[in-house]
């Protein structure tokens, strides 16, 4: 792991649990130096990732804020949802989104119908392991295998819980059962596992980019997984077309173009639209 990968991991220290990090804290916790982690506390503070306290503890930082913002402003998955995610709340009542990061998954967008409450515990942000929820099953059947075979090696007790099975190729029998069926029903614990029925989300040929997850009585999960399932074929669609738009407008961008060959990896100063240095 390089300096700066292990820089970016000082962020995965905070969490609801724990929001604040002190120099010695930080320095139990990752077995890092001190200078070491001063020095990254310095650049993450630099960057606006982190803040500094009165009292030496940090916590996260504007740019943070500034982050989130653009991303519920412009995030190419929530864009492509957003519509149909509000025409299913008006027949499952609640939706949310959820997507893998690292070896967990996030809650990226919840929404209700009207007359339904978003449960307080169910917010945007809120991160859990990538077990025990139908959300989470269906982002594991899709996931590669060499990523699964690192996981289990990992978490096989874990997985085991889950009843994704007790071995290695017990649990990629289980997670091949889930690809075919296309949709998943598990009810899990926390207010994830609460959402009963999820579906994929393709973001360009078999790459799945979330799971889109609704509660559901026992009785009521097949409808609620046609339903579910119709809705990401079209926000799949969606995020195909806007794609290959993406790429037809990169290969029609011309606003900055080299005037001369490139040199030992290095762009000349000039180009044909104005100088860049």
């Amino acid at each position: 792991m390089s300096s700066l990968d292990r820089m970016l991991r000082i962020l995965d220290l905070f969490a609801a649990e724990k929001p604040r990090w002190t120099v010695e804290q930080a320095m139990a916790r990752t077995g890092y130096s001190r200078s070491t982690i001063y020095r990254y506390f310095k650049s993450l503070t630099g960057a606006g990732l982190v803040s500094p306290g009165i009292d030496g503890a940090y916590t996260l930082g504007p740019a943070v804020i500034g982050l989130d913002r653009l991303i519920r402003l412009y995030d190419p998955l929530l864009t492509a949802a957003k519509p149909h995610l509000t025409d299913l709340t008006r027949s499952v009542g609640l939706v949310a989104v959820i997507e893998p990061y690292r070896d967990r998954i996030v809650v990226t967008h919840v929404e209700a119908g009207g007359g339904v409450d978003v449960p307080p515990e169910l917010l945007r942000g809120l991160t859990v392991d990538p077990f025990d929820s139908a959300a989470a099953r269906v982002l594991l059947a899709h996931d590669s295998v060499r990523r699964l075979r690192r996981l289990h090696d990992v978490a096989g007790t874990e997985i085991a819980a889950a009843g994704l099975g007790q071995s290695w190729s017990a649990f990629r029998q289980a997670l091949r059962v889930q690809r075919r069926v296309g949709f998943a029903v598990h009810a899990g614990s926390g207010p994830v596992g609460a959402l009963r029925v999820a579906v994929p989300v393709f973001g360009g040929g078999d790459r799945v980019v979330a799971a889109i997850a609704a509660p559901s009585s026992e009785r009521d999960s097949a409808r609620i997984g046609e339903v579910l399932l119709r809705a990401s074929r079209r926000i799949s669609a969606v995020l195909l077309d806007q794609t290959a738009g993406d790429r037809r407008e990169m290969a029609d961008d011309e606003s900055w173009r080299p005037s001369a060959p490139m040199v030992r990896g290095v762009a000349p100063v000039t180009a044909e639209r104005g100088r860049v240095a």
